[in-house]
């Protein structure tokens, strides 16, 4: 028995070394590495969402797959419905829907996933969502002409991807977009973010990147509890041979298109995908990119979430003031 612990004795020690390096790493980069404040620190949480602002009537909508709120001005300025979704943190981007509905926009806030009556995950969400909650706007809010989408992150992918699908909508707004479709973030089932008629919609996936460097690093950031850093990951994924074949088709939108990116955005390569949307229909897309500003700019810093977003809390202020402004003007001169 003494021979035996002779020989197990220090590979036990250096792994137990190792388990105490990595415990101690994570609790140092829980202290370095604090959660900033935001608005909504758990997106997902309907309950966590006001049901009364002043001037608008907030109404939560629980209609099937079709989830989130309905908010109407008492005062109804412009034509037409303006939806909303959030990225992969699970929200209807409020932020939006509320500074639109304050200036006198009919929206609807919605959740595409994590809710009753929808995938429970980002992972096969069918794009058939958006059709329902229009034929729930075509029932409940005052006017549907024009109807406005406004995606967010992995919600500016499914805006972006909607018109495809979806003829009724008129004008699409992307914020920090991808131009790809790209797998869903259920890592324990790899299949494409959206379906539709329940089949898969083509999709890039990680494990395909030419370079798997990116993924490992990754890998290695998630088990010392540091920041994740996504954006190489998308640039191998978005590399890799046959990608074109899944890069979204923006020329389906009928009206305009407005977006909005961050040039240091270190989630994915945002920028970049506004200016390749651009060049497909360079006549009516217009493009904002914020070179100092990070993939959202309502976060006070460079990372949240576990993850690098990018830029700085001046840059994230400056591009949010910009282009709330700029959201603000297009959509009232798209709505008269």
């Amino acid at each position: 028995m003494r021979k035996v612990w002779s020989w197990l004795k220090w590979p036990v020690v250096f792994l137990v070394v190792v388990v105490l390096a990595f415990v101690a790493a994570r609790v140092v980069n829980h202290f370095r590495y604090p959660d900033p404040d935001l608005a909504y620190p758990d997106p997902m949480n309907a309950a966590a969402y006001p049901t009364a602002m002043p001037g608008v009537a907030v109404t939560p909508i629980a209609d099937g797959p079709v989830r989130g709120f309905h908010l109407r001005p008492d005062d109804i300025r412009h034509r037409g419905v303006v939806l909303t979704w959030g990225g992969s943190e699970g929200g209807p981007d409020f932020d939006h829907a509320e500074l639109l509905a304050s200036q006198g926009h009919e929206v609807l806030a919605l959740f595409y996933f994590g809710q009753p009556d929808q995938p429970e995950m980002l992972s096969r969400v069918p794009v058939e969502t958006v059709s329902r909650a229009l034929d729930w706007a075509e029932a409940n809010v005052e006017s549907v002409d024009p109807v406005t989408v406004i995606g967010t992150s992995k919600g500016a992918e499914l805006a972006a991807l909607a018109p495809t699908y979806e003829p009724r909508i008129d004008n699409t707004v992307l914020f920090a977009p991808g131009d790809h479709v790209t797998q869903g973030l259920d890592f324990s089932n790899v299949a494409s973010s959206w379906t539709y008629r329940g089949e898969e919609i083509p999709y890039l996936a990680f494990s395909d990147a030419s370079d798997s460097g990116p993924t490992l690093r990754m890998l290695a950031a998630t088990v010392l509890g540091t920041p994740v850093r996504l954006r190489p990951v998308y640039e191998a994924t978005f590399d890799q041979p046959g990608a074109q074949d899944k890069q979204i088709d923006l020329t389906r939108v009928p009206g305009e298109v407005l977006i909005f990116a961050g040039g240091d955005d270190q989630l994915w390569p945002a920028a970049d995908s506004a200016r390749r949307f651009a060049e497909m229909r360079p006549d009516r897309t217009e493009v904002h990119i914020y070179p100092e500003a990070g993939h959202i700019f309502s976060v006070p810093g460079d990372y949240a979430k576990g993850m690098w977003m990018g830029g700085s809390a001046e840059a994230n202020a400056a591009a949010l003031q910009d282009s709330d402004r700029i959201l603000g003007e297009r959509l009232a001169d798209w709505s008269r």
